[in-house]
């Protein structure tokens, strides 16, 4: 299953992906869990902002012998960044890639796991492969619904700090927008 249609939730920014992405039941994490869990989002968030951001503009007065400097410095730490990513997944266990939709205040995903309304689980979603650590959000599941693929769930994020839903909700609407950019230059 490749596509998700988006059953649920339709307001807000959101962003269609494939995903690694796994979940556990959580019934009552301590405040020192999530202390934890939205300091390593936080620095997930804005470490992947940092290395996805635009390059700046080159200064004109550098000439090109700095410009193409620059360039291959840059090169060199993209590669070095990946060869680093794919070091760290090999002896990694990764859970399975399933199709999302990702917003700013939930997610909805096929399940392969039974999985009930009502409950508090924490999400752990590997949301680019540049950097394979996961986002640990605590959520709470609104709606799930059977489907030959299995489960469709919807959950909402719960227990995000103020810091930790803004770099949720800059990461959110960058890749919505760069979801939909193609769409708009044909």
């Amino acid at each position: 299953m490749d596509r998700l249609d988006r059953v649920f939730s339709k307001e807000g920014v959101s962003y269609f992906t494939l995903i690694p992405l796994s979940w556990r039941p959580e019934a009552e994490p301590s405040a020192d869990d999530i202390a934890v869990w939205m300091h390593g989002d936080v620095t997930l968030l804005r470490a992947l902002a940092t290395i996805e951001s635009m390059q700046p503009e080159r200064d004109g007065d550098m000439g090109p012998g700095v410009g193409k400097v620059l360039e291959r410095l840059e090169f060199k730490i993209d590669l070095t960044l990946s060869l680093v990513a794919k070091l760290l997944t090999q002896n990694a266990t990764m859970p399975a890639t399933c199709p999302a939709f990702v917003s700013t205040e939930g997610m909805e995903w096929i399940s392969q796991e039974a999985a009930t309304e009502g409950d508090d689980i924490v999400i752990s979603a590997y949301i680019s492969p540049k950097l394979p650590q996961p986002l640990v959000l605590p959520a709470k599941i609104k709606a799930v619904q059977q489907e030959p693929g299995g489960t469709r769930v919807y959950a909402t994020f719960t227990h995000l700090g103020e810091e930790a839903h803004d770099w949720l909700s800059r990461t959110v609407f960058r890749y919505h927008r760069r979801a939909i950019k193609p769409q708009h230059h044909n």
